[in-house]
């Protein structure tokens, strides 16, 4: 069954001087079916009703030329809700010898006005009051981190020392060998050596306390920090196990 509602629009803007082709390109570009358009031109050719306005294609009464508001405005909100786009329909009616300022203040008048949108109001989040807790809880780890890596490169020191604690005997440099029975003298020799080096136990302590408790703070992998740090504490625990055997075997 013909739709009539498209039979009635190609008849007015066949009436209005629309060329075939233009109506079926327009109607196409709105996603019409072209065997239902098909269908609507055999429809009104068959009954012969636009006989009249084929004949005289683009003559516009004076009523229309005067009051855009009879033919204009309702063509143009009907292309709109069809999808054309507002310089397609302002060049098909300029097309159509329209004059220009009609088709403007039709199109301007029959325009939607643009509603405002409201912004909404947004207050601003508080600030979060500082928490010294926290702050006071890295303080303590840093000065428990940096006393236990300062105290432990003091054993590293401690052990180099008594590697490289010397005497002479018989006019010979023995090299890890004590003179006292108790090894008093090396014990102390080793104790200095590693004193001497608490500067540089300090420094270290302190430095990699910080970064510790840095990346800690700062860095969402947590868990995986304290892990890193375990694992490098013990690989030197390690190191310095390594050393201490190796200095027992060469005093035997």
């Amino acid at each position: 069954m013909v739709n009539l509602k498209l039979v009635d629009y190609v008849k007015r803007h066949l009436q209005k001087g629309y060329k075939e082709q233009e109506i079926k390109k327009i109607l196409i570009k709105n996603k019409w079916d072209k065997e239902e358009i098909n269908e609507v031109f055999k429809f009104i050719s068959s009954k012969k009703k636009i006989a009249s306005s084929q004949t005289k294609p683009n003559r516009l009464n004076t009523q229309q030329k005067k009051d855009p508001s009879v033919t204009l405005i309702p063509f143009i909100a009907k292309a709109r809700k069809r999808g054309v786009s507002e310089e397609e329909i302002r060049t098909a009616l300029i097309t159509k010898k329209w004059p220009t300022n009609l088709v403007d203040n039709a199109m301007a008048s029959g325009k939607p006005a643009k509603v405002k949108e409201k912004k909404e109001f947004k207050p601003k989040q508080p600030r979060e009051p500082f928490n010294f807790k926290l702050l006071l809880w890295y303080v303590l780890a840093f000065i428990v981190a940096a006393t236990i890596i300062a105290g432990t490169v003091f054993v590293y020191y401690y052990v180099v020392g008594l590697s490289q604690y010397t005497v002479v005997s018989n006019g010979e440099e023995l090299t890890g060998k004590c003179i006292e029975l108790d090894c008093s003298d090396m014990k102390d020799f080793a104790f200095d050596y590693a004193k001497e080096n608490l500067t540089i136990m300090l420094i270290i302590g302190g430095i990699a306390s910080l970064l510790i408790v840095l990346l800690y703070a700062l860095l969402p992998v947590r868990n995986g920090i304290l892990w890193g740090v375990n694992i490098l504490y013990f690989l030197f625990l390690i190191f310095i196990g390594v050393r201490w055997i190796l200095f027992n075997r060469s005093i035997v």
